[in-house]
């Protein structure tokens, strides 16, 4: 079920939105923090309004708001300076999540609407931000009043993208087709899948093996859908089981054998989707209901600085990708102030400069329109490499709140779990699997057989790698504090795949899925590089390893991971592992992803359906609560 648009989507919402260009704002509405309209005057229509729920929906309606309701300071802010404007255009910025709705009344304004993420709404006059709906601070981008206004770094626009480009693009990344274009070109998944389905490429096949002929095809796709969104203008419905499953602006091949409802415009069927989509139940506990709902807000506010900081981290990490993306044109830059500062001469001459700042060295140039801080005397490696630890230096001031959210958590949980220990009281016994030596760690049997484990704290840490780890084998670590100790059974034809299977798992089991963080980063390297020998001076905490010499990345892996019923040397056995490992195994399994979904009423609906202990199934699953996002051979409820 989609609860937000998709680039494509944004493309849909402002192609409906071009018939407001040229009428004039009437006033303005803020019912709710996430929720603004704007009510237009258009020459022959009338009144009509523009609705944009924050960071989800962007669509044009007939009905508008009722009122009776104090305006709120933003909302106050909005009419003072945009009443009685006039609409002058309406766009998306380049691919991204972003439209612009560009105003005149005594100069020009840009009211910026961004859908990405927990999304905002900025208002700009002269490239000066006026009044952001909420601050935010980056190391690249500072989003506050009085601030200059810069966009986020951008993603490439398929639109205006080479063959050749898109071909370089794809094939940097080390991760399949369809993840690779839901996430790197900001697709989506379900129309990553379409253009995939729409190309004839293999959906699993991995991005870097592409041929350029393949990645034509991809590149003829994408626009012949931007073609079919900004001609057709039409909205429909996807049903599945008589529930609402999708919204989409064109006729999608994924979706032929699915029920559809028709409308007239995009923005007609957004407005209907999201009226139809289900409330969240949320079922309190009959006792303690006022200290239950202390703890949730308590829970908010700890899951909202976890959100900043997260945001921070991506922000720093997207920085040093876009720096590695434009590598030339930041070489040269850097090469030239070198050059400049030798020989004394002023850098203001550099295309793109905003300053420079002789003791530290850092030199603030735009490329493309975004402002990049540079190290004058560094690299694009180095540079990027700023930019990279000080998203992992964010990442890891997350230990902190991740231990406060845990207690939180631990505390709202007491609760159900009690409940739920009554529940179990009454269920039938299962007998458990047969047991095999490596389940007193994580583990799971990769794609290609290997048998891959995992610590689960750090004293199993220190009895994997001393016991466990032998030649020819591979150490295996995610790149967050805390993560754990991951080791590879390597044996005739394992590849790399299980290698990135590993690295997949190591994320998933790390902090990370407690901290609901997106993606994370793992590498590999040899037994010989791992030590429990500190550097000079230094010691090393219980479980802690280093590691010299060259890692082996993989890098932007979902938190992602997949349980189903497998057979292993004969016997019958619940495996929790990376998707793709999955698969290969099992006909019949669920595929999850950091959530909502009380883990252990999860894993009593798993120990069911498979008829094993719920402790079973509570030992391998991940360390926090859940969301089911596929399905297959099962019904878990």
């Amino acid at each position: 079920m989609k609860e937000s648009e998709s680039s494509f989507d944004v493309m849909a919402s402002v192609r409906d939105l071009q018939a407001f260009v040229g009428g004039y704002v009437d006033k303005i509405y803020h019912p709710t923090l996430d929720h603004l309209i704007l009510s237009v005057r258009t020459p022959g229509e009338g009144k009509t309004f523009i609705h944009f729920k924050v960071g989800r929906w962007l669509y044009r309606s007939e009905a508008g708001h009722e009122g009776g309701k104090q305006p709120s300071d933003f909302a106050m802010m909005l009419r003072k300076r945009l009443t009685n404007a006039k609409i002058t255009a309406i766009r998306q910025q380049g691919f991204d999540r972003i439209a612009v709705v560009t105003l005149e009344k005594d100069g020009t304004w840009e009211l910026v609407l961004e859908l990405f993420a927990e999304g905002n709404i900025i208002l700009v006059k002269d490239g000066v931000i006026v009044q952001p709906l909420t601050s935010h601070t980056w190391k690249h981008r500072d989003v506050r009043a009085k601030r200059e206004f810069l966009f986020p770094p951008p993603v490439p626009d398929p639109s205006s993208i080479s063959v050749e480009d898109l071909f370089k693009f794809l094939t940097t990344s080390d991760t399949d087709l369809v993840r690779t274009l839901a996430t790197r070109l900001n697709t989506g998944g379900r129309y990553s899948e379409e253009i995939c389905a729409k190309a004839a490429v293999d959906k699993r096949r991995m991005a870097n093996e592409l041929t350029v002929e393949e990645v034509r095809a991809i590149l003829e796709v994408v626009k012949q859908i931007q073609n079919d969104i900004l001609s057709k203008g039409a909205g429909l419905i996807i049903q599945r089981d008589s529930i609402i499953e999708d919204v989409v602006p064109f006729t999608m091949r994924i979706y032929d054998n699915s029920p559809t409802e028709q409308f007239k415009t995009f923005s007609e069927a957004v407005e209907s989707y999201i009226t139809r989509l289900p409330k969240p139940k949320k079922e309190k506990p009959k006792e303690s209901v006022l200290e239950s709902e202390r703890l949730d807000r308590k829970l908010l506010q700890q899951e909202s600085a976890v959100t900043k900081l997260l945001d921070g981290a991506k922000k720093d990490q997207l920085m040093g990708d876009f720096l590695f993306e434009n590598y030339p044109v930041i070489s040269s830059i850097l090469s030239l102030a070198k050059k400049n500062l030798a020989e004394s001469i002023p850098l203001n001459g550099i295309k793109g400069f905003v300053s420079y700042d002789g003791k530290s060295s850092v030199l603030k140039v735009k490329v493309n329109d975004v402002l990049v801080e540079l190290d004058a005397k560094g690299s694009v490696e180095s540079n990027a490499q700023l930019y990279y630890e000080e998203s992992k230096k964010a990442r890891k001031k997350l230990d902190g709140l991740s231990v406060a959210l845990g207690e939180t958590r631990t505390s709202i949980g007491d609760f159900v779990k009690g409940q739920t220990k009554l529940a179990n009281s009454a269920r039938p016994k299962h007998a458990e699997t047969k047991r095999f030596w490596f389940e007193r760690f994580r583990w799971f049997i990769s794609s290609e057989g290997a048998i891959v484990l995992g610590g689960k704290d750090a004293k199993s840490n220190d009895m994997l790698v001393k016991k466990h780890l032998q030649a020819g084998d591979r150490y295996v670590h995610a790149d967050i504090h805390g993560a754990p100790s991951v080791v590879v059974k390597m044996k005739e034809g394992v590849t790399e795949k299980t290698l990135h299977e590993a690295c997949e798992f190591g994320v998933a089991t790390s902090k990370a899925w407690n901290a609901k963080v997106g993606s994370g980063v793992g590498y590999w390297v040899l037994p010989e590089q791992v030590s429990k020998t500190p550097e000079s001076g230094e010691s090393l905490a219980r479980g802690a390893f280093v590691i010299r010499g060259k890692r082996n990345y993989s890098e932007k892996l979902l938190i992602k991971l997949a349980i189903g019923e497998m057979e292993f040397e004969g016997h019958r056995k619940i495996m929790c592992g990376p998707e793709g490992a999955i698969r290969a195994h099992s006909n019949k399994f669920a595929v999850i992803r950091p959530g909502q979904m009380d883990k252990d009423a999860f894993a009593k609906s798993v120990a069911g359906l498979f008829a094993v202990p719920i402790e079973e199934i509570q030992s391998i699953l991940p360390p926090g609560d859940v969301k089911i996002i596929e399905q297959v051979g099962i019904v878990i409820s």
